[in-house]
């Protein structure tokens, strides 16, 4: 197998004799068809999720043998400012991998996730693991984690069990099925008798998967009495993890609106996760107003506007936001702040292509 004959990592693990699978990993976790992948490898579609501007993808594949083992290469690629993925870092992995694998890989899959040094690969955190662990059991149809058992007692009765000795991965599998199981009311009524962290974990790994209506409500009421200082903003923030979607929902529309508003005072981490986590949610308004604070924060933390600069290179290269974002530039409603901060970015766009 040479490299002059592959042009695709979708083409090299199928002529490696592999199925395989891939996750978008930029911004939550979401399968992608093998057809959309290819088209992303070469430069014909977007990213969808890109995150700092890279695309993050899981490549989980396997054998053709009975009870194959599945391995799985974690990548990341640079993506330009129109939001295509750069074809030439994706030529330069191939290479790598093509050079050190041959043809072996229908032979001996094992040696394939031991790649060698390259610049595409990225280790997840553990509970980035342990999400993506529990979301690809629940793709393939496979077991729960051991130890679910234990975290669904520990919900229900918060005082007589010891949560210490709960697992990561038992918790993130619970969150992810948070949706199928009469966990809800309890979880609701006892907040405030778990753990910070156990809370934290459990949320984290739930902004995967759709949760109950009487759950997202709880969360969205509980952010509208406003953010909690110092440390136990931590516990808000994950609940606006937890309130990611991947549609357009009121009432997280509504939250927004409010945490957005010209009067309240808003960190980067906040910007961060709306960011991050609620993109799908802005429409010309909130976009607005997220840019709005954005530039506020950038001002008053004197970042010369590199903060404004960097949530703009991020949510341009969305292609649900696009339009929006290049229209924002445009719109001769804005505030001061907004005004300075789109001529400081224009100043530093000319200034680096001359």
């Amino acid at each position: 197998m040479s490299a002059e004959r592959i042009e695709s990592i979708s083409e090299f693990l199928l002529h490696a004799g592999t199925n395989f699978s891939v996750l978008d990993m930029g911004r939550g976790m979401a399968e992608l068809p093998a057809q959309t992948f290819l088209e992303i490898e070469n430069g014909q579609r977007m990213v969808p999720w890109p995150r700092q501007q890279h695309a993050w993808f899981a490549v989980i594949f396997w054998n053709n043998q009975p009870q194959a083992q599945e391995y799985i290469w974690f990548l990341k690629f640079p993506v330009d400012e129109q939001g295509l993925l750069v074809t030439a870092t994706r030529n330069h992995f191939l290479q790598i991998i093509v050079d050190a694998l041959g043809s072996s890989l229908s032979d001996d899959t094992e040696k394939a996730e031991k790649l060698p040094d390259n610049p595409y690969t990225f280790v997840p955190n553990q509970s980035v693991m342990a999400q993506f662990s529990a979301f690809t059991r629940q793709l393939f149809n496979k077991p729960q984690a051991q130890g679910v058992t234990e975290v669904e007692e520990y919900i229900r009765h918060p005082a007589v069990m010891d949560w210490t000795k709960l697992s990561v991965q038992a918790i993130a599998d619970v969150a992810l099925r948070l949706s199928d199981n009469a966990l809800t009311e309890p979880l609701i009524r006892q907040m405030d008798l778990y753990a910070a962290d156990f809370i934290q974990t459990l949320l984290h790994a739930a902004e995967n998967t759709p949760l109950p209506d009487e759950f997202e409500q709880a969360l969205v009421t509980t952010l509208e009495q406003g953010l909690t200082p110092d440390d136990e903003k931590r516990l808000d923030l994950a609940r606006l993890r937890a309130l990611a979607s991947n549609q357009p929902a009121a009432r997280v529309q509504r939250l927004l609106t409010q945490l957005l508003a010209p009067e309240q005072p808003v960190d980067m981490d906040t910007l961060s996760v709306i960011a991050g986590r609620h993109f799908v949610q802005f429409d010309e308004s909130l976009l607005k107003a997220f840019f709005e604070q954005v530039a506020m924060v950038d001002e008053k933390k004197q970042f010369n506007g590199a903060l404004f600069q960097g949530f703009f290179a991020d949510l341009v290269r969305l292609p649900a936001l696009r339009d929006q974002v290049l229209a924002l530039l445009r719109t001769p409603e804005r505030s001061d702040s907004l005004a300075r901060a789109i001529g400081a970015l224009f100043s530093q766009t000319r200034g680096a292509q001359s």
